[in-house]
C-alpha cells in the first residue's frame, strides 16, 4: 500500500475490515466516530498549560539570584524536574508547563545563594498559579507537622464510613475483635479498650484513654482530626500496629511491640523503647520525655524530628536510620555491633560514646554529627560526599577508625588520641560547608560564592557553570529519561479517516535550555517513530514558538526555508523511514526509528512564552497529488506559513480562520491527538480508538472532565487489548 494502486486495494480491504469491526464492537465503543457528542469547543487535550508566577520574599541576600525548581512529585520521593529558573526580589520566575490533567499537585523548591532550600506543595487549581517563597524553613520544625512537608497526614482515614461501632461518650470497657472497626468520635471523653484484633480509630479531640491494649493484629489509628492522651498503653502483639496522624501523648513510658508510625506529633513523658520485633517510622515530630532505647534490627527510620530529654541508646545488635533530625539532650550511647546510618543531623548536648570493636556510625552525603564530647571505641565512616563530625569540647579516641569521606572537627583539638586512624581520605578540619536545611538546623561553614561563568547563578546551582549563556535545563514531560508524550495522526484531512489514529505515531521528549534570565537559548528534542499506517508519502515536522531567523546550529533535522517561525522537518516520507506499518497484528514489524534534534536560539523568547509542551507537531500528506502544503495539525493549532488554508471548510473540515477554529470536523472531531505518555498503545489498523480505549467516548463526551486517565489506566473496563497494537 505504497502508491495509488495500493490505496485502491486498501479501500477494498477497509470495507471488509469495517464489517469485521462491527462484529467486534463492545460496550463503550462507537462504530462511527461522528456518533460522539462532544461539547462545542472541546480541545481534545489530555494536558493543559499552567502558568506559574513565583516570587521571592527572602531578603537575606539582597537581590541575588535564587533558583526555583518545579517537580511533578516530592523530589525526596523520586519526583522529576519539570522546570527550573532564576528568581530574586525584583525578578519573579515565570514559566508555562503543559501538565497532564491527571496531575493534581506539584512541588516547588527554592534554593538560596547559600544553597539552603525550602519546599512548598502547590495544588493545581486554575490555569495560573501565583506562589510566594520566603526564607528557608530553618529550625522551625514545629511548623512542619501537619503541613505535609514531612508528614503524610493526607493519607489519614476518617470516621465517616465503615464503622461497626461509633463511640461518642465516655466508655472504658470497649472490646475490639477481628472485623471490628471502632470509631471514637466524641471529644473531651474518657475511653478504654482491649484490642484483640480489628481497628480502633480516634477522630475526636482531647480524648483520654484510661487503659488500652493492642494484642494480636490490632490496629490503632489517631486520625488527623484526633488528639488523645494515654494513661496506660500496652502494645503487646508483634503484629499490632499504631499509626498517629494527629496528636498523641503517652503519660509514662511506651514500648511498641509491633509496628509504630508517626505522621504528625507524638510525645511520651517517659522512655520510648523499641523491642526486638519492633518496626518504627517517624515522619513527623516526636518528643521523648526520657530515654529512647533501640533494640531492633527491623525497619527503624526517622524522617522527621526526634528530641529525647534524656539519652539515646542504640543497644547491642541494633540498627537505626536517621534521615532528618535527631536531638539528644543528654548522651548518645552506641553499643557493640550496632549500626546507625545518618543522612542529616544528629545533635548531642552532652557525650557521644561509640562502644565495641564491631559496629559503625555511618554518615552519608553531607550529614553531620554535632556533639559536645566524643569517645570513640569503634568506627565512624563516611559514604558519598564528605560529611562532618564536630566536637565542641573533648574528644577521646581509645581505638577505632575514622574512614573515608569524613571531615573531623574538634574545635579545640583532639584531647586524647591513643590509636586514631584517619584513613581513606578522612581528615581533621572544620571548613566543610553544610547548609542549614529543614532537617539540619545547625549547618557549618560559609556557602562557597563560586560563580565561574559570572552569570549570577552559583556554580552549585548552575547546570552549565562554565557557560555564561546557559544555566538551566527544563523538560517536557519530565527529567526522567524514560518519560515521553505521543502524537497520533489521521492522514486523510480534510476527509475523516477511520480514526484508528495510527497513520503516523511519534513519541517525543524535550529538554529546553535557558539562561540566567530565563530565556530560551537551546532546544533539544528526541523523537521516536512508532507506526506508519498511512498509505501516502507522509512527512513529519514541528513548528516552534520562535522566529526562524533566531535559530542556528540545527542538527538532526532540517530548518525549513520560507517559514516565519522555526519549523524543523524530521522526515519527508514515512516509507523511507519504516518498511512495515507496525499496525497489523501478526505481520512483520519494523524497528522503531529514533531522531535527535538540537538547535540554538539567539535573542530567544522568555520561558513563560516559549512554554514546555508539544509545541506544534504536524504531518503533511504528499500523496494523490497533494504537496508539502497539505498539513494536518492537532486541533486548535494553526498551519505553518507553508500550510494551505484553501481546504478549510471543505470535505469534513470545519476550520475557520476568522473563528480561530482549526482542524476539527463539524461535530468537533480532530485529525490528531496528543497523549502525555510513552509508549502509547495505538489501535490496530481500521479499529477506531474507542474500540481499544473503552473510556475514550465518556472522556470526550464529558469535555475531558471524566476518565482523564483513559489512556493510562489498565484496570478492568478501560481497555480492549485485542484492538490495540501491542508489539
Amino acid at each position: 500500500m505504497r502508491k495509488v494502486l495500493s490505496l485502491i486495494i486498501l479501500t477494498i480491504f477497509v470495507g471488509l475490515s469495517s464489517c469485521k469491526k462491527e462484529n467486534n464492537a463492545v460496550e463503550g465503543t462507537v462504530s462511527n466516530m461522528s456518533d460522539l457528542k462532544v461539547p462545542v469547543g472541546f480541545t481534545w487535550e489530555n494536558s493543559k498549560d499552567i502558568y506559574f508566577d513565583i516570587t521571592i520574599t527572602d531578603a537575606r541576600f539582597n537581590d541575588a539570584l535564587h533558583v526555583v525548581s518545579i517537580y511533578d512529585a516530592d523530589p525526596a520521593l523520586n519526583g522529576k524536574l519539570l522546570s527550573k529558573g532564576s528568581a530574586s526580589l525584583k525578578l519573579p520566575f515565570t514559566t508555562k508547563v503543559y501538565l497532564p490533567n491527571t496531575v493534581k499537585e506539584v512541588f516547588v523548591v527554592k534554593t538560596a545563594p547559600d544553597n539552603t532550600s525550602s519546599m512548598q506543595k502547590v495544588a493545581i487549581s486554575g490555569l495560573k498559579l501565583s506562589v510566594q517563597l520566603s526564607s528557608t524553613l530553618k529550625a522551625d520544625l514545629n511548623t512542619l507537622a501537619g503541613t505535609n512537608t514531612l508528614a503524610g497526614i493526607d493519607d489519614s482515614p476518617t470516621c465517616t464510613t465503615g464503622c461497626t461501632q461509633t463511640i461518642t461518650t465516655s466508655n472504658t470497657n470497649i472490646n475490639v475483635n477481628n472485623g471490628d472497626l471502632i470509631c471514637i468520635t466524641g471529644s473531651n471523653i474518657t475511653v478504654g479498650f482491649n484490642g484483640n484484633g480489628g481497628t480502633i480509630r480516634i477522630c475526636g479531640t482531647n480524648v483520654t484513654v484510661q487503659n488500652a491494649s493492642l494484642n494480636n493484629s490490632a490496629l490503632l489509628i489517631i486520625t488527623k482530626t484526633g488528639s488523645a492522651t494515654f494513661n496506660n498503653l500496652n502494645m503487646n502483639g508483634s503484629n499490632s500496629t499504631f499509626i498517629n496522624y494527629g496528636t498523641a501523648t503517652v503519660n509514662g513510658s511506651f514500648s511498641p511491640g509491633g509496628s509504630f508510625t508517626n505522621e504528625n506529633t507524638f510525645s511520651t513523658t517517659g522512655d520510648f523503647s523499641l523491642n526486638s520485633n519492633s518496626n518504627f517510622m517517624n515522619h513527623g515530630i516526636m518528643n521523648v520525655g526520657g530515654t529512647m532505647n533501640v533494640n531492633t534490627v527491623n525497619v527503624t527510620s526517622n524522617n522527621g524530628s526526634i528530641t529525647t530529654a534524656q539519652n539515646f541508646q542504640l543497644n547491642e545488635n541494633s540498627h537505626f536510620v536517621n534521615n532528618c533530625f535527631l536531638w539528644v539532650k543528654a548522651n548518645y550511647n552506641h553499643n557493640n555491633n550496632s549500626i546507625l546510618k545518618n543522612y542529616s543531623l544528629i545533635k548531642v548536648n552532652n557525650t557521644t560514646t561509640l562502644n565495641g570493636s564491631s559496629g559503625e556510625l555511618a554518615l552519608y552525603n553531607g550529614a553531620m554529627l554535632r556533639t559536645t564530647n566524643l569517645t570513640i571505641n569503634n568506627k565512624i565512616k563516611g559514604y558519598g560526599t564528605t560529611s562532618l563530625v564536630k566536637v565542641s569540647a573533648n574528644t577521646t579516641i581509645n581505638s577505632g577508625k575514622i574512614e573515608n569521606a569524613i571531615q573531623f572537627c574538634d574545635l579545640n583539638g583532639i584531647e586524647t588520641n591513643n590509636n586514631a586512624q584517619f584513613t581513606g581520605g578522612a581528615v581533621q578540619a572544620c571548613t566543610l560547608y553544610i547548609p542549614v536545611t529543614n532537617c539540619n538546623t545547625e549547618g557549618n561553614g560559609t556557602a562557597p560564592p563560586a560563580d565561574s561563568d559570572g552569570d549570577g547563578v552559583m556554580d552549585a546551582l548552575d547546570e552549565y557553570p562554565n557557560d555564561p549563556t546557559k544555566a538551566y535545563n527544563n523538560y517536557y514531560p519530565s527529567s526522567s529519561p524514560s518519560s515521553g508524550a505521543t502524537v497520533a495522526f489521521e492522514d486523510q484531512w480534510p476527509v475523516k479517516g477511520d480514526y484508528d489514529l495510527n497513520d503516523v505515531v511519534v513519541s517525543y521528549r524535550y529538554k529546553i535550555v535557558t539562561n540566567a534570565q530565563n530565556r530560551v537559548v537551546q532546544v533539544n528534542g528526541d523523537y521516536t517513530l512508532h507506526a506508519t499506517g498511512s498509505g501516502y508519502e507522509t512527512g513529519f515536522g514541528v513548528e516552534f514558538p520562535t522566529l526562524r531567523s533566531s535559530v542556528s546550529g540545527v542538527s538532526g533535522g532540517i530548518l525549513e526555508a520560507g517559514q516565519t517561525k522555526a519549523v524543523i522537518k524530521i522526515f519527508n516520507d514515512i516509507r523511507d523511514e519504516m518498511q512495515e506499518w507496525n499496525t497489523l497484528p501478526g505481520k512483520p514489524v519494523s524497528p522503531l526509528k529514533n531522531y535527535s534534534v538540537s538547535f540554538n536560539v539567539s535573542n530567544g523568547p522568555a520561558l513563560n512564552t516559549f512554554g514546555l509542551g508539544s509545541y506544534n507537531p504536524f504531518i503533511w500528506n504528499g500523496g494523490l497529488g497533494n504537496g508539502r502544503n497539505h498539513e494536518i495539525h492537532l486541533p486548535g493549532k494553526t498551519p505553518t506559513s507553508l500550510g494551505t488554508t484553501s481546504l478549510f471548510g471543505t470535505g469534513d473540515d470545519n476550520s475557520s480562520v476568522s473563528a480561530a477554529r482549526y482542524y476539527v470536523t463539524s461535530t468537533g472531531l480532530p485529525w490528531a491527538i496528543d497523549i502525555p505518555i510513552k509508549p502509547f498503545n495505538y489501535p490496530v489498523e481500521y479499529m477506531n480508538i474507542t474500540g481499544g480505549y473503552l473510556k475514550f467516548q465518556a472522556w470526550a463526551e464529558s469535555g475531558g472532565t471524566q476518565f482523564v486517565d483513559w489512556y493510562s489506566n489498565t484496570q478492568s473496563g478501560y481497555r480492549n487489548n485485542g484492538n490495540l497494537f501491542l508489539p
